[in-house]
């Protein structure tokens, strides 16, 4: 008889939980990292965040499923993109009660410049009551007709849209081409984690940015966590207040060395930022 797998301890995988949080992180700050190793680690990510909530007691959530495991709905993973175009043919041809017919729906690309490099498009059709076109330029001419299907379907079939529309994650920008968008809030774990970035002109690896928590004992136990940043210049360490949970207390760590470093960082952040 095989012996029975050991069991982890909760302790382990929120050390795997972290580790793997710094990693996706990573993998989200360096645009050269391609759409789907970003999307691979997000779900490994969630998947360990449902273990260490069950670990805590609270019951998963059925409306999610890791992408790519078995049964998993195809757009309702991480990372998955809406195909704007196929959703549009599939929910017009549901309405219509019968296939439809090549060139049901025409789609008219142009370039918005001499450069080639941006992109209009509009899609007509009879199911549609009338032209639909891209909000605004796109970078390729895949993204603009996507944008006008989804315009058409927005408008055409709003049912279908919202629906859809939840589960989007926006497409990898093409080869050479940064993504702009508007900065998500960060963590304390993650902000120091960008600004360690940021001085050492590289992305992060697992020992750049290492936490250690011990457990103060009592009446109701606490935290307490040092951050070491072993690449930074003289490797310095920084120990955050007591807090009631591990997590609070390498946030509190994480906290101190943010208000340590932010001067040298700054600047550094601004100038990333301006080149984007």
């Amino acid at each position: 008889m095989a012996p029975k797998a050991k069991e982890e301890t909760l302790e382990s995988v929120e050390a795997r939980f972290a580790q793997s949080s710094n990693s996706f992180h990573e993998k989200c700050m360096d645009l050269n990292t391609p759409q789907s190793a970003v999307a691979a680690a997000a779900n490994q990510l969630l998947t360990l965040r449902c273990k260490l909530l069950g670990m805590y007691g609270v019951a998963p959530d059925p409306k999610w499923t890791a992408a790519g495991s078995a049964g998993a709905p195809a757009q309702g993973g991480v990372g998955s993109e809406v195909q704007w175009k196929s959703k549009l043919n599939e929910t017009a041809a549901k309405k219509a009660a019968r296939p439809l017919t090549k060139g049901e729906f025409v789609y008219n690309t142009t370039a918005v410049d001499e450069t080639n490099k941006s992109f209009t498009s509009t899609v007509s059709g009879s199911l549609l009551s009338k032209e639909y076109s891209s909000v605004e330029p796109q970078i390729s001419k895949k993204l603009a007709e996507q944008t006008a299907a989804r315009a058409a379907l927005q408008a055409e079939y709003p049912e279908a849209y919202t629906e859809l529309a939840a589960h989007e994650v926006a497409p990898a920008p093409a080869k050479g081409e940064k993504r702009k968008s508007d900065p998500l809030p960060m963590g304390d774990k993650n902000e120091l984690s960008h600004m360690m970035q940021m001085l050492l002109a590289r992305s992060l690896t697992k020992d750049d940015v290492l936490y250690t928590v011990v457990t103060i004992e009592g009446e109701t136990p606490s935290y307490s966590a040092t951050v070491s940043l072993p690449s930074h210049e003289a490797s310095p360490t920084f120990e955050g207040a007591a807090a009631p949970s591990r997590k609070d207390a390498e946030a509190a760590a994480a906290r101190v060395a943010i208000a340590a470093l932010k001067d040298a960082a700054a600047p550094l952040i601004e100038e990333h930022k301006a080149k984007k």
